[in-house]
């Protein structure tokens, strides 16, 4: 019997949230209608841990689509110091990024943000009582989850961000050629399930995790590292890929992984560094369209073959950290499902 077995359910449950989105889509279209009827000078995604990473990759997704800016930041910071980012009479949406309505942080920053002037706010959320203190809601309607780490939950969210920077952006079409996403996605869970087990079972050594990403990936990267450390307690770090040659890359020995999520816009810059991460003794597991092709000296490799860009396949490509952590888990022991110090929802008294 396996320690973490209701993590590992919910972890299998991906495919059927993504399709839960996909079966909504037109309600959500009709939320966004409503949304960009006025006129933004900037998009703030937010969120707290893993929805802040989710806030980072979503603030990319809809930069690459739209004229609009858009950046990503934890709550705290738009709690504190609010007149540097929503002041100045600017027209600002605020997405809150949740879980769970309740988390204290991302109450406290919508409360105090909606005060402004110019200021609403549309969450992104797993949760219909985030109706209550937001203007506007787009919801993940099949993601519960019982366990405290959050798997579907930060995926589904990711596809609803990515959905949401395509609509504003004029590109319908690219929702629409995810049509099949349920079983791609099944898919290409089942490929990172066993190519994680794979590695831990052939490399007990291992005790540095990296995962490294540009662009959308760069928050998908860190919610892996953010995986590995709740679920097996082990030493994970993220990097944008070419910033790990900057300082990081000291600490590589033949205990190290080294992940790459893949960028169809950056493989040459990544099949170098890769190479050269090699030559210090790194293991090596390099994912992405053609990664097969792209990065032969990767000890693994985990091709996606559904013809999508980045943005497209951001929901699926973190998969392997959720994998990873798992397998880890189970080979010291731990029990994922009751992560230590951690809750489902932090909540300050």
């Amino acid at each position: 019997m396996k320690n973490s077995e209701l993590t590992y359910k919910e972890i299998y449950g991906q495919p059927d949230s993504f399709q839960a989105v996909n079966d909504t889509l037109e309600d959500i279209y009709k939320v966004l209608d409503q949304v960009f009827a006025e006129t933004w000078d900037e998009l703030i995604f937010t969120g707290c841990g893993t929805s802040l990473y989710l806030a980072q990759a979503a603030a990319h997704a809809f930069g690459t689509c739209n004229k609009i800016p858009a950046k990503g930041m934890c709550c705290s910071e738009l709690y504190y110091f609010p007149e540097t980012y929503v002041g100045n009479g600017k027209k600002v949406l605020v997405l809150p990024i949740t879980r769970k309505s309740y988390t204290t942080e991302v109450r406290m920053a919508i409360d105090k943000v909606r005060t402004f002037p110019g200021v609403k706010s549309l969450a992104i959320t797993c949760d219909p009582d985030s109706a209550k203190y937001n203007d506007y809601m787009i919801l993940s309607p099949e993601t519960a989850e019982d366990s405290v780490i959050m798997t579907r939950s930060f995926t589904s969210m990711i596809y609803l961000a990515v959905i949401l920077a395509f609509y504003a952006g004029g590109q319908k079409e690219k929702i629409e050629a995810m049509k099949n996403y349920k079983a791609e996605s099944a898919e290409f869970l089942k490929a990172s399930d066993e190519i994680a087990e794979k590695i831990v079972k052939e490399h007990p050594e291992l005790d540095l995790f990296i995962t490294l990403g540009q662009g959308v990936n760069y928050g998908i990267a860190n919610e892996c590292m953010n995986k590995m450390k709740e679920m097996s307690l082990s030493n994970s770090e993220a990097y944008y890929t070419l910033e790990y040659r900057h300082g990081p890359m000291s600490l590589v020995d033949e205990k190290t992984m080294i992940i790459l999520l893949g960028n169809e816009a950056t493989v040459e810059g990544d099949a170098k560094l890769l190479t050269q991460m090699k030559e210090y003794g790194a293991t090596i597991l390099a994912i992405g369209n053609h990664a097969s092709a792209d990065f032969s000296d990767a000890d693994y490799t985990l091709d996606m073959p559904y013809g999508y860009d980045s943005l497209q396949n951001a929901a699926m490509i973190g998969f392997i950290g959720q994998t990873m952590g798992y397998y880890i888990a189970e080979k010291k022991n731990l029990n994922a499902d009751t992560p230590r110090h951690l809750s489902q929802a932090i909540v300050i008294k």
